[in-house]
């Protein structure tokens, strides 16, 4: 059977409730997971099979992660006896199993240490099951996981098991995240700006917290339909970092370089400018977003009445947004209109579209 008929036939299997924090939690680390496998094809699904889970190239499924996430208080620990009485790894062995040799690891993410007679169980940020030098804790576990299963202690295999201490804390995981995501989108774009990557970063968030909370009918057995209500696809992810890194607003050195302003009193008054329309830029202002259609028309306009520079694109289309009436009186401001101009122009040319 194929990983995607698996997947098709399981029913969610996701047990006992969650605080709302939990939840959260959750969508912080599978963000985390995002940047881990950004550069692969693959799926990452909310709150179904297990907390997290990924799946590798999901046209054609070719491999699953499993992530289940543990949280407590920061200053307290976990006791290796509670990990094995709430059957942390029995659970998680068992939903392995069913995925057989399309389970790649099979995980439990802890942002709290896990200790037996004062002493850290796992020793690593990333500690294998199988590493030698835990195997007298571990054995513990094993016979746990053989005694639930009804098998030889022999014959349990966690060789894809693995124990993630993760750095996320219960209250502060969510800023910690988005500091996190904003330097990975730094090294998709060196310029970016606060205000967008704080724009995809709650885009991103919103729609795994959508997708986390979607339900699926237990009888459901298109997998086309699970991965659409609980899965987010990394060309989807992409696809909105890279529309969010689009809308970048250009820097006021740039423009003033393209547009060729020399002037220290135009470069003054257009940087005060330039702070205002940020915040607009990003707002949902229906007379803001208006007043940006005039302007992306006026310059279609020009750019077809044959404007081949910068200068005087700007200079045309300033003129001719002067001269709408329509166009309200709080916008009318010389510099915040030819800052604006400047923007969409610049994104226009080089954007590939407006913004």
């Amino acid at each position: 059977m194929s990983l995607g008929s698996i997947i098709s036939s399981s029913h969610k299997e996701i047990t006992g409730s969650r605080t709302k924090n939990r939840l959260t939690v959750q969508i912080s680390y599978a963000i985390q997971l995002i940047m881990e496998f950004y550069t692969t094809d693959f799926l990452v699904m909310m709150d179904y099979i297990e907390d997290i889970s990924i799946i590798s190239d999901p046209e054609n499924p070719s491999a699953i992660h499993l992530y289940q996430v543990k949280t407590k208080s920061s200053d307290k620990q976990y006791l290796l006896s509670t990990v094995i009485a709430e059957k942390w790894f029995q659970k998680l062995y068992v939903n392995a199993q069913k995925y057989g040799i399309y389970t790649s690891s099979a995980s439990v993410v802890c942002n709290t240490d896990v200790v037996s007679y004062g002493t850290e169980v796992f020793p690593n940020e990333r500690t294998s099951l199988d590493d030698s030098a835990i195997q007298s804790n571990i054995q513990k576990i094993r016979k746990a996981i053989a005694k639930d299963q009804g098998v030889d202690v022999k014959d349990v295999d966690l060789s894809k098991f693995f124990f993630v201490r993760s750095t996320l804390s219960t209250k502060g995981h969510k800023e910690e995240t988005e500091h996190q995501f904003q330097d990975f989108l730094l090294k998709q774009d060196p310029d970016l700006q606060v205000a967008t990557a704080k724009s995809i970063y709650r885009l991103l968030y919103s729609t795994l917290d959508t997708k986390f909370n979607d339900e699926v009918n237990e009888t459901c057995s298109d997998i086309g339909e699970i991965f659409e209500k609980k899965g987010l696809a990394s060309n989807d992810i992409k696809a909105i970092i890279s529309c969010g890194l689009a809308i970048q607003i250009p820097s006021l050195d740039k423009l003033f370089d393209e547009f060729g302003i020399t002037s220290l009193k135009m470069k003054t008054r257009c940087s005060s400018q330039y702070r205002q329309i940020k915040i607009d830029m990003y707002s949902d202002m229906r007379v803001f977003i208006d007043l940006k259609q005039k302007v992306i028309s006026a310059i279609e306009s020009a750019c077809s009445d044959g404007v081949d520079d910068m200068p005087t694109l700007l200079t045309m289309v300033y003129d001719r947004t002067c001269f709408d009436d329509s166009v309200p009186t709080a916008y009318r401001d010389e510099y915040y209109l030819k800052t604006l101009v400047m923007i969409l122009a610049y994104k226009y040319c080089y954007g590939g579209g407006s913004i």
